[in-house]
């Protein structure tokens, strides 16, 4: 492990802070870009976590990086432009970087789980119009369309596991040649934390924790019902973001007595780290996860962990969780009864430190710049 890639919880400034740093004044020449559409920061989620953190890292190997600024900076002075996440903004942004011949890096951050299309769409026509269109794509890969063309557009692609590589292969006939695997990443601090700060300002008492967005998708609500069918106490760290307020009350209506919650932590506040250390299980019966880096986080801090089997969690849990769909509050709650009764499993944060920290998945995201810049 490069000492150079870690900083400590004392010393590091808030993500806040640090997007703020390297999104204005001057930057070094030959730095990378790196863009997330406009609208992302407004709900914080998976995805500008792992921007933030692939930056951060990427710095610890003396690369220097940029929060590209649309009104101050140029992409002819970029090393490399490095998108994360799929939007029409950020493929207007590879045109324009490919016709200044900057290389294109895409971290898709996408998953297309016919399942989740289903139950998250509001009526029957927008679930069978989305369904359908999943069913297109599936069968006419080369079907076009703005995400297709954003995929064709990019020098290198970087899923997040192999799963969602052979799916944007089989959705979008993305060449394999073009695809490097590089998995989301967690930081070690959530291996060293202590529950004591937890037990302080919280209670102590045994609980299931939920780390995320009260949304629709993450189903805070099934996990709400199940726990309490169970008579488990549960901990909910997290809040709405915009449009989900009704859900959110919803939550909290059938929560209950039974649900503590605290508000959205950032994420190095020591509180957080302190309640992934005192939970003795995580739980995140979503819809769809690419994993859930709140999972790993869980995972490395020692908790037991249930999760979703939609996504590409197989790919990083293997069978060292216990799977549950969302769908079903009974077997959500067989789950939690048998990660409550068993523990963790062997080797689960060792598998977690040995492949997922944040300084692995910086040495090789740089090793992609390497091959397309140079």
């Amino acid at each position: 492990m490069d000492d150079r890639s870690l900083e400590t919880p004392d010393t590091e400034p808030t993500a806040a802070r640090w997007v703020a740093s390297r999104s204005h004044g001057p930057y070094a020449a030959g730095s990378a870009f790196l863009h997330a559409p406009s609208f992302a920061f407004q709900a914080w989620g998976g995805g500008e976590n792992q921007l933030i953190q692939t930056g951060r890292h990427l710095e610890g190997f003396d690369l220097p990086v940029r929060l590209f600024h649309p009104w101050t900076d140029r992409l002819i002075d970029a090393r490399v432009l490095h998108l994360f996440g799929m939007s029409r903004e950020g493929l207007e942004l590879a045109k324009a970087a490919r016709a200044r011949n900057v290389p294109v890096v895409l971290s898709p951050i996408c998953w297309y789980e016919p399942r989740s299309l289903w139950a998250l769409e509001p009526t029957v026509a927008r679930k069978l119009a989305a369904v359908g269109l999943w069913s297109m794509r599936r069968t006419f890969p080369a079907f076009s369309g703005w995400r297709r063309e954003l995929l064709q557009l990019a020098d290198r692609v970087l899923p997040n596991s192999e799963d969602e590589a052979e799916q944007l292969i089989r959705m979008f006939g993305v060449d394999r040649r073009r695809i490097a695997v590089v998995p989301n990443g967690v930081l070690p601090d959530f291996g060293w934390g202590s529950p004591q700060l937890f037990r302080e300002r919280v209670g102590d008492f045994e609980f299931v924790l939920f780390v995320g967005r009260i949304e629709p998708r993450k189903n805070p609500l099934g996990l709400i019902r199940a726990t309490r069918r169970l008579g488990l106490p549960l901990v909910v760290v997290g809040e709405a973001p915009p449009q989900h307020e009704n859900y959110e009350r919803l939550c909290r209506r059938e929560g209950g007595d039974r649900v503590v919650w605290l508000e959205s932590l950032d994420h190095h506040d020591p509180l957080l780290i302190s309640s992934y250390a005192a939970a003795r299980v995580f739980a995140l019966c979503s819809w769809f996860e690419t994993p859930g880096l709140a999972a790993l986080e869980a995972a490395l801090a020692g908790a037991a962990i249930v999760i979703t089997p939609h996504g590409s969690t197989r790919s990083y849990f293997g069978d060292r969780a216990e799977y549950a769909r969302p769908g079903r509050v009974d077997e959500i709650g067989a789950a939690l009864s048998r990660a409550w009764r068993e523990g963790p499993r062997p080797g689960l944060a060792a598998h977690v430190a040995s492949n997922y920290l944040w300084d692995r998945v910086a040495k090789l995201t740089a090793e992609v710049y390497d091959q397309v810049a140079d």
